[in-house]
C-alpha cells in the first residue's frame, strides 16, 4: 500500500488549490484514486444580512466553477472525481478522508480563498496538525509545470523517516527523480549504523528544521516522516514546522498508511 494510492485534494477555487490537484495527479501512481473536494459553506452568508440569498447564490456558483475547473484538470484520468460537499472546509475534508479511506490529504501550501473564503491557511495548518493520513502541502512553480525532479528527504534512521525515504525511492523509480538524503546532526542525537546511514548524501551539522528548510530552496519536493503525534505532543514537530516554512512542496509521511 502506497501513501499515494487514495488522495483527497482540497480545491477551493484558488490557483493554490488547483496546483495541489495538478501536483497530486503527477505523484499519483497508475490506478491511484484522486478525489477533488470543494467545500461549500453557505452558512457564512448570514453575515450579509438582507443580501444573504444573493451571497449564498454567489458561493454556490463559485463552488460549481471550482468543481468544473477541477474536472478539466483531471481530464480523462480514471478513478478520479470532483465534487462539491456542503459544510465548512475542515469538516468536509475530514469527512471526505474518512469516506474514501484516504492515504493522503493534498492542500495548497499557501492557500487562502479569494472567493469562497473557506480553505484558509488556518484550515491547512489544522488539518496537517491532526491528520491521520499523510499530507501534501503543494507550492507552485510559476515558471514551469511542476514535476518532482529534485527531491530532498530528511533521514535520521527512525521508522517514520525511513518511510519517507521509501516514498522518495518509489517516485524516483517511476518519475526519474534525483534524491538528496539529508541527515542533520544539530538536533537530537542521531545514532549512526550501517542499516541506513549509507543512504545519506549530505550530513548537515545544523538543526533539522534549518537544514531542511534551507535545502528546500533548490528542491521541487521535500519529503519528511511524521511520528503522527497530536495535541501538545506535536507542537514542536519538525515536520510540521518545515512543511509551513519550506520553499517547495512538502510531503509529510505517516509511517503506517491505512490498509
Amino acid at each position: 500500500m502506497s501513501v499515494l494510492d487514495r488522495v483527497v485534494v482540497g480545491v477551493d477555487g484558488t490557483d493554490f488549490g488547483f496546483e495541489a490537484l495538478r501536483q497530486t495527479l503527477v505523484l499519483s501512481p497508475p490506478g491511484g484514486a484522486v478525489h477533488a473536494v470543494t467545500a461549500l459553506d453557505t452558512s457564512i452568508a448570514v453575515h450579509a444580512g438582507f443580501n444573504m440569498s444573493d451571497v449564498a447564490a454567489q458561493l454556490e456558483e463559485g463552488a460549481d466553477l471550482a468543481r468544473a475547473r477541477a474536472v478539466e484538470i483531471i481530464s480523462d484520468r480514471l478513478d478520479c472525481t470532483a465534487q462539491v460537499l456542503r459544510g465548512d472546509a475542515k469538516s468536509v475534508l475530514r469527512q471526505a478522508c474518512t469516506a474514501y479511506d484516504a492515504t493522503l490529504l493534498s492542500l495548497g501550501g499557501r492557500g487562502s480563498s479569494r472567493f469562497l473564503g473557506m480553505m484558509t491557511g488556518e484550515t491547512a495548518s489544522t488539518l496537517l496538525h491532526e491528520a491521520a493520513s499523510s499530507v501534501l502541502f503543494a507550492r507552485p512553480q510559476w515558471i514551469q509545470r511542476w514535476r518532482p525532479n529534485r527531491i530532498v528527504v530528511g533521514l535520521d534512521g527512525s521508522e517514520f523517516s525511513l518511510a519517507a525515504l521509501s516514498v522518495a525511492d518509489d517516485l524516483a523509480e517511476r518519475l526519474g527523480s534525483a534524491i538528496q538524503v539529508v541527515t542533520a546532526t544539530g538536533g537530537k542525537h542521531v545514532e549512526r549504523d550501517g542499516a541506513w546511514d549509507e543512504r545519506v548524501t549530505a550530513w548537515d551539522p545544523g538543526h533539522p528544521y534549518t537544514a531542511l528548510r534551507d535545502r528546500s530552496t533548490l528542491a521541487d519536493l521535500l519529503i519528511l516522516g511524521s511520528r503522527g503525534l497530536h495535541g501538545l505532543h506535536a507542537l514542536g514537530s519538525v515536520s510540521e514546522r518545515v512543511a509551513h516554512a519550506a520553499h517547495c512542496s512538502a510531503l509529510i509521511i505517516h509511517s503506517s498508511p491505512p490498509n
